[in-house]
């Protein structure tokens, strides 16, 4: 696993007493420097998440908070009851899965609903989470502050083919989106119980997201039969190196995308967050080219930055590194409504996508490519080039959409090329 400097390790009520994970608990325990280790109950845990864990700030450029580290346990079975009287006895532990609720979870963005409320494009899934928090030191996020490690994996991996049978028509299962998984592994043991549960399901895949990471060395030799993907975030050169503290650089992201497609791992790529630095467009476009000269992702994604406005930029990172044009957009937008998520102005959002869209046509024109929640009215903009790679809003692949698997998205591209031999240029 990648090391961690803790300020303190707090190991849930029960974690100790089981063999499992005790035993797991004393192997990541190796890889995590921490003042204070003790055993808590609910009370101290709900004082903590009530207190340090409250107020998460984003980390900015010079952030390097310690987290709190948790060795938590899921609460499989537990009584309804019992479960609503834990949380109105101690609220804080609602936030984060800290009670130990969940691990098998409805993303419920890409619902009529959801999509009429947020008017935004999505795919709703079930999906899998074991940990929350993250190694990294990203200028844009918050997640360093806390890790939250659920430690009895077997239990979980034990009651996935339960879960499974209530969505029949899921094909693939993204783990785990809330970290990056990989960064735990092999000490945590997660990525192969769950590789090895999957590679046994025919007609069911694993998303394992890599995120930015390279540590991968761990996987190549896993019996995974083709039925786990592995899904990076893929940004260029400063903004991975300089925006993306502790995080694998991208040439190191790619390399280790082509040492597990090498192993036989479908890869998959998400754009994500882009964040237009100065000199974006040339940046991208080496990685781009770079990206395609040594592997062959099955998909790409779009998303630009989220969750941040022009205030936030200039707190965070340092406007230097910031193209001006971007900056001076933001600024403008100051203050002005916009869609959940969509803080980047909507004309500079696809001045983004126009870009990668020319791009990634050069190296790539088959490869299915997919917006991240974004506008229906940006997709229908970008009409002809979704057309080109079958893709509509309404029926389309993407990273983690529930039927997004390898095979399908093969069969994609493969009627894209057929299409463009015939001289269409287009698929339905």
């Amino acid at each position: 696993m990648l090391p961690i400097r803790a300020s303190k390790v707090l190991m849930v009520d029960g974690v100790e007493a089981d063999a499992r994970m005790a035993a797991r608990a004393r192997r990541l325990r190796r890889g995590i420097r921490a003042d204070v280790v003790r055993a808590v109950g609910d009370a101290e845990l709900a004082a903590v998440a009530a207190g340090e864990l409250a107020a998460l700030p984003r980390h900015g450029m010079d952030g390097d908070p310690r987290p709190v580290v948790i060795f938590n346990r899921f609460r499989f079975g537990e009584a309804p009851g019992r479960q609503r009287r834990r949380l109105a006895a101690y609220p804080a532990l609602d936030a984060w899965r800290l009670a130990g609720y969940g691990g098998f979870d409805w993303r419920e963005s890409g619902s009529p609903a959801w999509r009429r409320r947020h008017g935004l494009v999505c795919q709703s899934a079930w999906h899998l989470h074991a940990i929350v928090g993250c190694h990294f030191r990203c200028a844009y996020c918050n997640f360093g502050h806390f890790l939250n490690i659920m430690m009895n994996v077997e239990e979980f991996v034990a009651r996935l083919d339960g879960w499974m049978r209530r969505c029949p028509r899921q094909t693939l299962f993204q783990y785990d989106n809330y970290t990056d998984a990989v960064c735990f592994e092999p000490e945590y043991g997660g990525a192969r119980l769950l590789v090895e549960h999957f590679a046994r399901r025919p007609g069911r895949t694993l998303e394992l997201y890599v995120g930015k990471s390279n540590h991968v060395d761990f996987l190549l030799d896993y019996d995974h039969r083709g039925r786990t993907l592995c899904c990076w975030s893929l940004s260029a050169e400063t903004q991975s190196r300089r925006l993306e503290a502790g995080s694998a650089p991208m040439e190191r992201r790619i390399e280790a995308m082509r040492r597990c497609q090498e192993a036989g791992y479908p890869v998959r790529v998400r754009l994500s967050p882009i964040i237009p630095v100065r000199d974006w467009r040339r940046e991208n476009r080496r990685m781009i080219r770079l990206l395609f000269d040594r592997v062959r992702p099955d998909l790409v994604t779009m998303e630009p930055l989220r969750f941040l406005d022009a205030a936030d930029l200039h707190n965070l990172m340092d406007r230097d590194l910031l193209d001006p044009a971007f900056l001076r957009r933001m600024d403008e937008a100051q203050g002005a409504p916009y869609a959940q998520g969509c803080e980047v102005p909507e004309d500079y959002r696809r001045e983004i996508y126009a870009f990668f869209f020319q791009e990634l046509a050069r190296v790539s024109p088959d490869t299915p490519v997919a917006f991240c929640r974004e506008k229906r009215a940006v997709w229908s903009a970008f009409a002809d080039e979704f057309a080109r790679r079958g893709q509509h809003p309404d029926r389309y692949v993407c990273n983690c959409g529930p039927t997004s698997d390898p095979a399908t998205v093969a069969a994609r591209a493969q009627r894209n090329r057929s299409a463009a031999a015939a001289g269409g240029g287009r698929t339905r």
